[in-house]
């Protein structure tokens, strides 16, 4: 997530001026065509690239808005998960973490730190990248710290270490789906302490709610991350963009110098303006259509997850809480 008020020119450009070197083709060759050799046939009429332009700023606006939808969904959906994890922490914690029995009170504990642990199995699991993944808007990310290098693998065995016993970790890695199969066992565990007596049906049912609320909210971001945009909104919105910066400046071109005869060379910085626009509401666009892909503009599921395990460490009245993640270079992963 972008935390600084305003876009720094390095996460800009990058992005623009290559779009932008290109477009100035077209608008060299209108210059040359109709001011250098004379061509006043290399004119189209200014009305229908006007409506072509309009055309395409719905279809962009249309993209851009189906696009936030996405991202803001994913948000909504790792607030649920923030919430439910308190919930769940709070519940085991008051039905078994204050039993007598110590046996009893440690399996509380394991349960909160398996949560804590699902979190972060989760969101590696959403960031591993798919083939539809937008890796040109991760070039900024992976030439930084945000990037570890390591595997998809160790990093998921090294973060199940720090909450998970040996043979649990073993478990779940060998699964396809780990994340699923830690909420598994949590099921386990509070049938088993159902067994032992010590929740009743109620307490029971309550628990099991709180991890069918976690496997919906689990199941949404997986939703998100396994189904692309359609590719059919996304592809036509950057042909249209491209079909109507080619066209402009031959329609610019006339008009400029009607208004102004000795100032023909203006044609290069209205188009490019007018070419910056439109590259730019496509682009915020692409950045918003898949959330989970270390982009800059993704949710911050790091900072999050960090989040969730201050507040359950600090229920359980942990000594050594971790401290909570802070943006570097303005953005929060």
């Amino acid at each position: 997530m972008y935390t600084n008020r305003t876009l720094k020119l390095q996460h800009v450009l990058p992005r623009h001026y290559i779009q932008l070197l290109i477009h100035f083709t077209p608008m060299t060759v209108a210059y040359v065509l109709y001011v250098v050799l004379g061509y006043k046939e290399a004119i189209i009429p200014l009305l229908p690239i006007g409506v072509i332009g309009t055309a395409v700023a719905f279809y962009v606006g249309f993209k851009n808005n189906s696009s936030y939808d996405r991202l803001w969904e994913a948000r909504r959906l790792w607030g649920s998960i923030t919430n439910a994890s308190r919930v769940w922490a709070a519940m085991v914690l008051d039905l078994a973490g204050n039993n007598g029995n110590e046996e009893v009170r440690a399996m509380a504990r394991h349960m909160v730190m398996r949560h804590i642990g699902w979190c972060n199995a989760l969101r590696m699991q959403l960031r591993r990248n798919k083939v539809w993944s937008e890796k040109y808007y991760q070039s900024y990310i992976s030439s930084t710290q945000y990037k570890s290098g390591q595997d998809y693998g160790t990093m998921m065995q090294e973060t199940l270490d720090k909450f998970c016993g040996a043979g649990e970790r073993e478990y779940v890695i060998s699964k396809l789906n780990p994340a699923t199969h830690l909420l598994h066992l949590q099921s386990r565990d509070i049938k088993h302490l159902k067994q032992q007596g010590v929740i009743d049906n109620i307490e029971h049912a309550n628990l099991t709610n709180v991890i069918t609320d976690l496997y919906n909210q689990q199941g949404g971001c997986e939703r998100i991350k396994n189904y692309p945009f359609p590719r059919q909104y996304a592809v036509f919105s950057r042909v249209f963009v491209d079909i109507f910066i080619v066209l402009l400046p031959f329609g610019l071109i006339a008009e400029i110098t009607r208004h102004t005869p000795n100032a023909q060379w203006l044609l290069f910085p209205v188009c490019f303006i007018v070419n910056w626009v439109f590259n730019a509401m496509e682009a915020v666009g692409d950045l918003s259509e898949n959330p989970f892909e270390n982009a800059l503009t993704d949710i911050p599921m790091s900072s999050i997850c960090r989040n969730i395990e201050i507040d359950l460490r600090e229920m359980m009245d942990d000594k050594e809480v971790p401290e909570r993640l802070v943006p570097v270079d303005g953005v929060l992963m």
